[in-house]
């Protein structure tokens, strides 16, 4: 499955300059933090500030309790990943302008929240041009690890090179940094800073990161996609690989799971110059991108584009079926004039289409108005017989002041069983979907928590 450490609102992240944390610095020492207050008295949670307090939850899997979460003040989160070695749960955003972590159990109690001022240095800027001089590095990708850690990706914003390197950390159990490494390359004289998107560990224990880059024109190192692979003891880099063209500066790997035969499957965007349009800021055409590669070394071994009869597509998420294929979920768009849609594909083991049109939404224009939709993340339901997609639908343009939450679900030939929105006062966008227990599921993103079950049913706003 595969989480979308807040790729919704691209705009929002550029034009806002990260305003979806607290502007205000912390009041503290700057000492790394193990903070346990929540937003509501009625959270529970445990002193973890000694290192061997921390035990990981006695449950069997099958929770029959009431599934509770209460949002962190002033966080933004990015994702939230069910833990693999125990039945609780790990989040990651930013706080104060650091990242920070948050672990649960699984009925919400909180366990761990950490913000990690002292571990890196402030995030600045001099370049001006309308950019502002502090800037932030959240976390934006999780997961945990073989020895109940974590293995933590972050990501510089504003997305510009001026502002410095991105990290990648490994935790142990308890939150703390055992080794960090800062992603720090340049191309000729330029600075290359690398958004980590999706981090996972994989069976032969090292990890695997992938996002994109900024910074230089692809012309030095093609591409500007990029995965890697991290050595699990020291976090240092095992291979680095690039991929996408010369041709626009964002080709973009957004998810990635290592499949049944121990290959990495990466989704994304291939991007390209649209019909009479220069390729700009990420904003260009492109195709979903496939890739397969050899975990051990880096190599290609399987590279498809899709696009068929649209003007541009681009792949977000990816779940592997029981049958090896795979479910993949993203956004379409036939041509500048139409409305940005909802789409799922699904292909084979070797990136070829199973269906031979995506599944599309309900995006539409309406007079003037432009209704925008996108998947950010799938899962498959408790009988692993359907898809449940999940993601944002908004306005385009200068009436893109609000965002709902939507689901969508569709069995495995495509044919779609229902569609919900979820309106409510605000901005609402859902980065993630988790199974929470029996068949319900929480949507989350940015600070909200919806709870649905497998027909889409609202069962509660988590506050």
């Amino acid at each position: 499955m595969k989480k979308l450490k807040f790729l919704f609102f691209p705009t929002i992240l550029v034009l806002a300059f990260g305003l979806i944390l607290s502007c205000s610095k912390s009041s503290s020492d700057n000492s790394s933090s193990s903070d346990n207050s929540s937003s509501s008295d009625n959270s529970s949670s445990s002193d973890n500030s000694s290192s061997s307090d921390y035990e990981a939850p006695n449950c069997d899997g099958n929770n029959k309790g009431s599934f509770q979460i209460y949002p962190e003040k002033s966080v933004g989160l990015w994702e939230i990943v069910k833990n693999k070695k125990d039945c609780g749960y790990a989040l990651v955003g930013g706080k104060n302008r650091k990242p920070w972590i948050q672990v649960i159990d699984d009925n919400g109690n909180q366990l761990i929240s950490k913000t990690y001022d002292a571990d890196f240095k402030d995030v600045t800027s001099n370049f001006g041009n309308g950019l502002p001089t502090e800037g932030q590095l959240d976390g934006s990708a999780i997961s945990q690890t073989n020895d109940s850690g974590y293995i933590v990706g972050t990501f510089v914003n504003p997305k510009h090179p001026s502002y410095g390197y991105s990290h990648i950390f490994k935790t142990n159990a308890q939150g703390e940094i055992e080794w960090k490494r800062e992603l720090k390359y340049k191309s000729g004289k330029t600075k290359v800073i690398h958004f980590v998107e999706d981090i996972i560990q994989t069976n032969d224990g090292h990890y695997v990161a992938v996002g994109y880059t900024s910074g230089d024109s692809g012309n030095k190192i093609k591409g500007q996609g990029f995965m890697t692979k991290i050595d699990k003891d020291d976090g240092t880099e095992k291979w680095m690989k690039r991929f996408g063209s010369n041709a626009c500066v964002f080709d973009t790997l957004k998810s990635v799971l290592e499949d049944n035969e121990n290959n990495l499957i990466a989704i994304g965007k291939y991007e390209k110059p649209c019909p009479k349009y220069v390729c700009h800021h990420g904003y260009a055409c492109g195709d979903v991108y496939f890739l397969k590669i050899n975990s051990a070394t880096g190599e290609t071994l399987i590279s498809k584009r899709h696009s068929p009869n649209k003007w541009w597509a681009s792949g977000n998420s990816i779940l592997q079926l029981d049958d090896g294929s795979f479910i993949v979920g993203g956004k379409v768009k036939a041509d500048k004039r139409k409305a940005v849609n909802s789409a799922i594909w699904r292909f084979n083991q070797n990136g070829e289409m199973v269906w031979s049109q995506p599944w599309t939404g309900t995006a539409r224009r309406e007079n003037n108005d432009i209704h925008n939709e996108i998947v950010f993340a799938l899962a498959l339901s408790p009988q692993r017989d359907a898809v449940i997609a999940v993601g944002l639908t908004d306005l385009a343009g200068t009436k893109n002041q609000k965002g709902d939450m939507m689901a969508w679900s569709m069995d495995l030939n495509g044919t779609q069983k229902w569609i919900k929105r979820y309106e409510e006062p605000g901005w609402q966008a859902a980065a993630d979907i988790t199974q929470i227990k029996n068949n319900h599921f929480l949507l989350s993103g940015r600070n909200s928590f919806f709870e649905i079950d497998s027909d889409g049913n609202l069962i509660k706003i988590h506050k």
